[in-house]
């Protein structure tokens, strides 16, 4: 049941980007939870590929927006901001608990869309 998300996203702001239409939201979410980008942030992580992060990171930035997950935006362009200077400390200190956020809505979609 997607009112179970709403700790997590903001379910107006969802819909209104879907034009109030919750069919197309719930599709969104589908496609959010099918569609994650974990093992490339894992393994560009792992390997220091900052550019190819930052394209990554921008997916999550904006998709996650478009389903109401503001917080997690907001922390992926943090990290998109980072990559695009260079700062592979700040990537370094905050790239783990975005993740586990990412995976926590993942994993939350999952369970509310059965």
């Amino acid at each position: 049941m997607i009112s179970d998300l709403k700790d997590l996203l903001n379910l107006e702001l969802g819909l209104e980007y879907c034009g109030e239409m919750e069919d197309l939201y719930e599709d969104m979410l589908r496609d959010f939870y099918r569609d994650n980008h974990v093992e490339e942030l894992r393994n560009q992580f792992a390997e220091q590929k900052w550019t190819e992060y930052r394209v990554t990171i921008h997916g999550v930035k904006s998709t996650s927006l478009m389903i109401g997950g503001e917080d997690l935006s907001a922390k992926a362009k943090e990290l998109e901001m980072a990559a695009a200077a260079g700062n592979a400390a700040y990537i370094t200190e905050h790239h783990e608990n975005v993740l586990r956020q990412y995976i926590e809505l993942i994993d939350r979609i999952g369970k509310a869309i059965g």
